[in-house]
């Protein structure tokens, strides 16, 4: 469980760094007269709102993507890396829709799903949870598995 949350807490860091770098402004890019936000607050403003996606959606998933994994039996390790891929990723998908659900009171799912940006965003936080995962099992204990 702890291992869980640390790797929750690494990937909502990453995930906004990385958010926050692809929407920054440069100061020599920057309009005049129109307010920018800073690097850091980017990143803390989604801090804000990821950190509890990833603790409170991704944690459970993530247990209940190891369970159906090991009711599968599959023992190769490209089986077991491709089905977690995808399980990740469909993960992800639902929880940025829950999310989406939740942040408008109901009113914005249909957007959501026409767009598909932030579903594919919602994948994407989702499998960089899950390859972080497996990088601190590589890290920690030098094992290829994921458990």
């Amino acid at each position: 469980m702890l291992r869980k949350v640390l790797v929750a807490l690494a990937s909502a860091l990453i995930f906004c760094l990385v958010l926050a770098w692809a929407n920054y402004t440069p100061a020599g890019e920057r309009e005049e007269g129109v307010y920018h936000w800073s690097y850091g607050s980017l990143v803390a403003i989604y801090l804000i709102y990821a950190l509890p996606v990833y603790l409170l959606g991704g944690i459970p998933f993530a247990y209940l993507i190891e369970f159906a994994e090991r009711k599968t039996g599959w023992k190769h390790p490209l089986a077991v890396y491709l089905f977690r891929f995808f399980a990740y990723a469909l993960a992800g998908c639902f929880v940025m829709g829950l999310f989406v659900v939740v942040v408008s009171n109901g009113r914005s799912l249909s957007n959501a799903f026409a767009s598909g940006g932030l579903l594919l965003l919602g994948g994407g936080a989702a499998l960089l949870y899950g390859h972080v995962l497996l990088f601190s099992f590589w890290l920690v204990k030098g094992r290829k598995e994921w458990g």
